[in-house]
């Protein structure tokens, strides 16, 4: 079973513990503040007050132990550099400190942080995504340019075969999967002879480009 440490209990941190909780894991959740600790006690396996800025505190915990170690003090920048700073050295595996701005980030990421995510600008390119290219229900961006997006079947596609509507050749992309819209059911790589129905929701892989001429 993979164990976390959370640092840090606000809105971010708080639901990363309680999400990784649900998963199955070990989580151990820390924070200064007692009513946000208390909060979490019946979610994750131990939740502490104190003080993670202070390297013996941190020593204390044993970070080397945790796969993962999340950060997220809010507006205090300092603070999360150092902490970040702190759990290198101590020996953690692997540390993501969430940032408050690019600045923020390039420091977190030369103290040592193996990742530093800045959850607003995530979610702003998200909106923006999908305000600019409505065709896509959701998406995974793995590049700049290529996603794994949900896409709803345009209407002149349902009744036809996959190995007929040669989606690969003609747009491009290569379908992953096809999820029922009603039972939200998935055929995982679907064979050319899957026959798509009105509502049928297609999950694909190709440029963003690409995908949005599937649009109705």
């Amino acid at each position: 079973m993979k164990r976390f440490a959370v640092i840090g209990l606000g809105n971010f941190g708080a639901t990363v513990a309680r999400r990784l909780s649900a998963e199955h894991c070990r989580v151990t959740a820390v924070d200064s503040d007692k009513a946000k600790v208390q909060a979490l006690v019946d979610d994750v396996d131990l939740a502490l007050v104190g003080d993670a800025s202070v390297h013996a505190f941190l020593e204390k915990l044993s970070v080397q132990d945790f796969d993962c170690t999340v950060v997220s003090t809010g507006k205090d920048s300092h603070a999360s550099i150092l902490i970040a700073l702190h759990l290198k050295e101590l020996g953690a595996k692997k540390v993501i400190v969430k940032a408050n701005s690019s600045d923020h980030a390039k420091v977190l990421l030369k103290v040592g942080a193996d990742e530093a995510v800045i959850p607003e600008q995530r979610m702003a390119e998200r909106v923006a995504l999908s305000l600019a290219r409505p065709n896509m229900l959701d998406h995974l961006p793995l590049s700049e340019d290529y996603y794994v997006a949900e896409v709803l079947a345009p209407r002149d596609f349902a009744g036809k075969r996959l190995i007929d509507l040669d989606l690969r050749n003609k747009h491009h992309i290569q379908v992953v999967a096809v999820k029922n819209q009603s039972t939200e059911a998935l055929d995982f790589a679907p064979a050319g002879s899957f026959k798509i129905k009105h509502g049928d929701i297609l999950v694909v892989l190709g440029k963003g480009e690409d995908i949005e001429k599937l649009k109705e």
